[in-house]
């Protein structure tokens, strides 16, 4: 059965996840939304589908009873959230849930910086949501506001993403990378292919709640940074303190966390194209 999906904030995921279910054909129509309702249609001519201006920091309620708001969320359709909260992330959720009340089920794509501190162990999805960043506040005040959603929802909780044009090799090739700290601290990784082929997977699952999505392979991030230098012929990224980098960054890399997938393999039977960052490495130089 063919489903209508809509993805909300289409930037780097929703557009790979766009491209993939465009490829598909048999996906059914597939709809993007961007803040700027310009960048939106081009960037769905260019995808081959349907691109709508959409704001969830509007009075959206307003706009769902007025006969000229074009976008509309048909009944049993899959939407998708892969945008990034702003200011009112609890309200933007409320909106959000207004426009898919009739929706089928609910993907709202966050990230681990929802949880506190790892201190280098393995962090599943009971690990207490104690965020250190501004963005991580953001996100678990965003994903508290789903549990009143009136429809199935999945939180899809995202190690860093990567992937072509969003990875260190560009960075460490121009000679703009930097370690944080003394590059110990562990950090969890998924490829950008494996991030859609988790969302698809939850699209069409009964599982709810908070799933973490990463790879195999934490690693410190000194040692992923020397190996990409290495493979590049170039010498090693420098270290720097966490104190010479904005608060934001260093939370964001020091939090020394290793993500496990256990519920995204045994639950959602994703199988990772890129299990490691080192194949990831691999195909993005081959």
């Amino acid at each position: 059965m063919t489903r209508a999906w809509l993805i909300l904030g289409c930037g780097y995921t929703g557009t790979q996840l766009a491209r993939t279910l465009a490829s598909q054909g048999g996906a059914g129509e597939v709809t993007i939304t961007r803040r700027d309702g310009e960048v939106a249609r081009a960037l769905g001519a260019a995808l081959g589908v349907r691109g709508e201006r959409l704001d969830l920091s509007e009075r959206l309620s307003d706009r769902l009873v007025d006969p000229d708001f074009a976008l509309v969320v048909p009944p049993g359709a899959i939407v998708v959230s892969t945008a990034p909260p702003g200011g009112a992330p609890a309200g933007e959720i409320r909106a959000l849930l207004a426009l898919a009340r009739d929706a089928a089920r609910l993907v709202y794509v966050s990230s681990t910086g929802v949880y506190g501190p790892g201190h280098g162990a393995w962090v599943d999805e009971t690990w207490p949501v104690a965020p250190i960043t501004d963005s991580g506040r953001a996100r678990a005040a965003a994903e508290a506001a789903l549990a009143g959603a009136p429809v199935p929802w999945v939180a899809r909780r995202s190690a860093g993403i990567y992937g072509p044009g969003r990875g260190l090799v560009d960075r460490i090739r121009a000679g703009t990378y930097r370690v944080i700290g003394d590059g110990t601290s562990h950090v969890s990784r998924i490829h950008v292919v494996d991030l859609v082929a988790a969302i698809v997977a939850a699209a069409g699952s009964s599982v709810t709640g908070a799933i973490n999505v990463a790879d195999d392979d934490p690693a410190p991030i000194g040692e992923v940074a020397d190996a990409v230098a290495a493979r590049l012929g170039l010498p090693p990224p420098p270290r720097v303190p966490a104190a010479a980098v904005p608060a934001e960054v260093a939370g964001m890399l020091t939090a020394d966390r290793r993500i496990a997938n256990r519920r995204l393999r045994d639950e959602l039977g994703v199988a990772l194209r890129y299990p490691s960052w080192r194949d990831g490495l691999e195909a993005e130089l081959a």
